[in-house]
């Protein structure tokens, strides 16, 4: 997320929730969600919320031309038609400028278009998604209504395809046959029978937005999510005078809050969640329900003004929402704390999820986050292997990175989008998106290559955002000046030629893997030759008056100071722009501070370069245990002791316990083959499953005060290197499946189990 100053950074959040959610203003009572979707059962439990069986097709490409044509008017839009059967068939492709919920006989059935993402500084994709929808269950035999409430411009586009009995192909588009309906107080709009004669033509208008491309995502899964419990609610439910009440649930949601009223005609409605939404009763049955998704965390507040006659509450609630998932990953071991961590985890990224990866349902900021999103995309493959928001968050940002010519808002996080490429490749064995993101990969690396500077490193960049979120040399390091950013970014741009060299390869093109090949030779040269401390033991992170670009709002001046932070040496650790023979020392220096400077985002490179360096078993879970849950919203901080209580980059722990505990990892795009690597650290036994495009990973561990057991399941079509950890033992003797073997063994599909006997070193927890 872009951090500011607080004061700015809440205000700028204000704009935007404003503009986004439309506070206050009267709003008519209308159908409320949630959205059943065709083959999306979903389940709602202690587990949170999941959809089991849904499987999606990407087929959201119109096969054809549009023959709908926008529509605009009072936002309000109403198409009756009598069919002689109920429909075997349904297609529908649709869009708004700028957002609408479309209705089937009354029934809510869409929320959109999807997010098409835009950048701070006012960058976009000059492109405009439509949605795909199965809309075959909602139709019947004779008359039927097809509404939309549109807000923004507005205007409007629909096309359907409907396949009666007998293969008979009826269009349904969107054109001046179509009513603009003034604003109503009831839901009889969206019903067959109501008079619309009076009504207004709608008005064709030119095309609103031109390329429509086509989201590639599936619809998001919604249910109801049940209320804890109620604060402040008179014992009879009912309102004579002005008052409030809390709606209040078990773990922090992405929700839309919602209420059912009787009663109250005339009376304001205020819900107040972290967004708010103001109504005004019409009297009689209502079903209120807040028009943008939001975090409740826990709690959502209503108060009634302006009364004057009896409201009585029959219902409150929160309609909750994210990609339809299903829980495939899982994770226990011996330490209760960190099964806790894993599903908290798992919760905090699903609820990011959304028709774009959310920095937070709280602050809900654009796709140029994708420093926030690399981690998100990488707890979704352990816990629910879901790759389809990955893969078309990676087109956007891909879009937006050529419309801001390579400049994101929040310089290091375009290699986070690199990263977030080649993990969805592996992950899914998906070419394809690497082939049509590499003209951008190629295009920002060279632009990276413009930031260097005569030293050799980068120095020269327009501002070496985001680095963490903690403060280093007295420099506040979401912007710090090139005195400390120069070694941070210089690592991550060594570690994008690696990816890009990657691409290249892919393509065969092999003049450019030459070329990163040179560059990052030359690079680890300065990098050594400019940062390092011999004294120290340690890389500086810069060094003064190295850059000519002037200081602005997003470079502060540099001081002559020397600072060694944890995240310059950690990622030359990780990188290997440290020799080999340094990186265990660095390492344990630096984790040798009694509390490490830096924040839960950037924990996840401080995972990986301690894994890198060999120690993961010592350090591992040590870290991991700072994480702290806040027992009200099951969830976590954004930061150690602050921020919001939703940030999807506090998923970190889960992604640690399925990758380095269980030990599962790709060893080939797809897991053609995998790798099983596991570490005790300090555990006396884990299991768990890790989803694959093959089918789940099964691993299971356990240590006694006598021997090691590691039980494995490869799914079929893929094979294993397995590693079986014997550090704890000496002389070990191990057996595979009753047969002695060696510590590393390849495996083919199916289940096997280890058994490793010998002299236990030391006693596990």
């Amino acid at each position: 997320m872009k951090r500011m100053k607080p004061i700015d950074h809440y205000l700028r959040l204000a704009f935007l929730v404003i503009a986004a959610a439309g506070v206050a203003g009267a709003r008519a009572a209308e159908a409320t969600g949630p959205i059943s979707y065709p083959g999306m059962k979903t389940q709602v439990d202690a587990e949170g919320v999941q959809t089991r069986d849904y499987a999606f097709h990407n087929k959201c490409q119109k096969p054809g031309p549009w023959q709908a044509q926008w529509i605009s008017g009072s936002g309000w839009f109403r198409k009756e038609l009598t069919l002689a059967e109920a429909p075997q068939q349904v297609a529908a492709w649709l869009t708004a400028d700028s957002h609408y919920e479309l209705y089937i006989n009354g029934q809510l059935v869409s929320r959109g278009p999807v997010d098409m993402g835009r950048d701070y500084d006012g960058g976009n994709t000059h492109r405009w998604f439509y949605d795909y929808r199965n809309l075959t269950p909602y139709f019947t035999k004779g008359k039927n209504v097809i509404a939309a409430k549109v807000s923004g411009r507005p205007a409007f586009l629909f096309e359907s395809e409907m396949t009666l009995p007998g293969q008979q192909k009826v269009t349904v588009k969107s054109d001046a046959s179509w009513h603009a309906i003034p604003a109503q107080a009831t839901t009889e709009w969206l019903k067959a029978g109501f008079d619309d004669a009076a009504a207004p033509a709608a008005q064709v208008v030119p095309n609103i937005a031109d390329p429509l491309v086509a989201s590639e995502i599936p619809p998001l899964m919604e249910a109801s999510y049940p209320v804890a419990r109620m604060e402040g609610l008179p014992a009879d439910k009912r309102f004579t005078k002005d008052g409030s009440f809390k709606v209040v649930f078990d773990r922090v949601l992405s929700a839309y809050p919602t209420l059912k009223v009787r009663g109250g005609k005339g009376a304001q409605v205020n819900i107040k969640a972290h967004r708010e939404a103001s109504f005004t009763l019409a009297g009689g049955e209502q079903s209120l329900e807040c028009s943008a998704m939001t975090e409740i965390a826990p709690a959502f507040t209503v108060e009634f003004s302006h009364v004057t006659e009896p409201i009585e509450v029959l219902d409150a609630g929160a309609t909750f929402t994210s990609q339809p998932v299903a829980y495939r990953g899982t994770f226990e071991c011996s330490d209760e704390a960190l099964n806790r961590l894993w599903k908290v985890s798992r919760w905090t990224v699903q609820i990011c999820l959304q028709t774009h990866h959310l920095d937070s349902p709280n602050h809900q900021e654009p796709i140029c986050d994708p420093g926030d999103y690399v981690i998100e995309a990488m707890a979704n493959n352990y816990a629910f292997a879901q790759p389809w928001l990955t893969r078309q968050d990676v087109r956007k940002f891909g879009w937006l990175l050529k419309d801001r010519n390579y400049h994101n808002f929040h310089t290091s996080y375009s290699i986070g989008w690199l990263q977030m490429l080649m993990d969805y490749y592996d992950f899914t064995g998906d070419k394809s998106l690497v082939d049509e993101m590499a003209p951008f990969v190629h295009e920002l690396l060279d632009t990276y290559a413009t930031w260097r500077g005569k030293n050799g490193i980068i120095s020269e960049a327009p501002n070496y955002m985001f680095m963490d979120w903690v403060s280093i040399g007295g420099f506040e390091c979401h912007h710090p000046p090139a005195v400390i950013g120069q070694g941070y970014l210089t690592a991550f741009y060594y570690h994008g030629l690696l990816m890009a060299a990657r691409v290249a390869a892919l393509q065969g093109d092999a003049a450019r893997v030459a070329k990163y090949a040179q560059l990052r030779k030359d690079i680890a040269v300065a990098f050594n030759r400019e940062l390092w401390n011999e004294q120290k033991g340690l890389y500086r992170d810069g060094k003064p008056f190295q850059t000519s670009v002037k200081p602005y709002q997003w470079l502060p001046a540099d001081k002559d100071i020397e600072t060694f932070s944890p995240h310059v040496n950690l990622l030359a650790v990780l990188y290997d722009l440290a020799p080999k023979d340094r990186q265990a020392a660095i390492t344990d220096k630096v984790l040798a501070e009694k509390q490490l400077n830096t924040q839960p985002w950037f924990m996840h490179w401080v995972f990986q370069a301690i894994d890198h360096a060999g120690l993961f078993g010592t350090y591992g879970t040590a870290q991991m245990r700072r994480w702290q849950i806040v027992p009200e919203t099951q969830s976590f901080r954004e930061m150690w002791n602050g921020g919001d209580l939703s940030h999807g980059w506090c998923s970190s722990p889960l992604i640690q316990m399925s990758s380095r505990v269980l030990g599962v990892t790709p060893a080939s795009p797809g897991f053609k083959t995998l790798a099983i690597r596991p570490q005790l650290c300090d555990l006396t036994w884990a299991k768990g499953s890790v989803p694959t495009p093959h089918g789940d990973v099964n691993v299971a561990w356990a240590l006694t005060a006598n021997n090691l057991t590691l039980e494995v399941n490869i799914p079929a079509d893929t094979e294993a290197d397995v590693s079986v950890p014997t550090s704890n033992f000496e002389q070990p003797a191990i057996e595979l499946d009753g047969l002695s073997t060696a510590a590393v063994a390849h495996l083919a599909a199916g289940p096997h189990r280890f058994v490793v006997t010998g002299k236990l070193k030391t006693a596990g927890k």
